[in-house]
């Protein structure tokens, strides 16, 4: 792959950089189960204990538990508790599926047909809500989410820069690389990288692949977090993931230069 031009090191990212958050954020990953939603709730939480006001969004998911009539989105109920949000799950994702599938595979057993009007107007509510609005995606860009339409056109379609969570450990080098590669040649804005342990044990791996994105790339490269596995309450580990992220130092100067936006009064 041709080697992506570099910036300076975060040290020298000037506040301008940062701004271009604006008030939103897409959390999408490399694949699916490398931690989208322990992250983005772990950015809930801590946005939310700083005092800012922030919504979350997971338009689509799958794998939902039936409860009646109803399906429960439980990734997205775990945002909605890391944000301390009081949306509805309706509103927080317009699209649940029961089966385990890619949303257009769900929507196609399901006959149901997903439109990106109804995920838009979702948005924008959320974001008339908030000062802030963090949004997780499903899978990796390239997933599909009409016969037409991907993953990556709603995030183009949101304008919202991504967070990619990728694994630490072997394979990531090339997950990533090709992600960056694919958003960036269809204009996505990258704000970073979070590199996340999805085994107990930690590979040889680790280090290189950071080395090597923090030589390939120019975006900020951001651990490797700990490994994690979600048990107990909810709330307890909603609290664990915000102290691992929260005492990374390269997310801590990352969010200071957030902190002047994600405190002014929502429009």
């Amino acid at each position: 792959m041709k080697r992506i031009n570099r910036l300076p090191p975060i040290s020298g990212l000037s506040l301008k950089r940062w701004q271009k958050i604006d008030r939103g954020i897409f959390v999408t990953g490399t694949d699916t189960g490398v931690g989208k939603t322990v992250i983005a709730g772990a950015i809930a939480r801590i946005l939310s204990s700083e005092g800012i006001d922030v919504g979350v969004m997971k338009p689509f998911e799958s794998g939902c538990r039936q409860s009646g009539e109803s399906l429960i989105p439980r990734d997205a109920a775990y945002l909605k508790r890391a944000a301390r949000s009081d949306d509805p799950l309706q509103l927080i994702t317009p699209y649940p599926f029961k089966e385990p599938l890619a949303p257009y595979a769900a929507a196609m057993r399901t006959k149901k047909k997903i439109d990106f009007a109804r995920v838009l107007k979702a948005f924008h509510q959320l974001k008339e809500r908030h000062s802030f609005l963090i949004v997780e995606g499903v899978g990796g860009l390239m997933v599909p989410l009409t016969a037409e339409k991907d993953l990556l056109d709603l995030i183009l379609l949101l304008k919202l820069p991504v967070l990619l969570v990728a694994r630490s450990g072997l394979g990531t080098l090339n997950h990533t690389l090709l992600t960056l590669g694919c958003g960036r040649k269809r204009g996505v804005s990258f704000a970073g990288v979070i590199l996340n342990r999805t085994a107990p044990k930690k590979g040889l791996s680790e280090k290189s692949n950071f080395e090597i994105l923090e030589e390939r790339t120019d975006i900020p490269i951001i651990g490797p977090l700990p490994y994690f596995e979600k048990k107990g309450s909810i709330e307890k580990n909603i609290e664990y993931s915000r102290k691992a992220l929260g005492r990374n130092p390269l997310f801590g100067d990352m969010l200071a230069h957030w902190k002047d936006t994600l405190r002014q009064p929502s429009r």
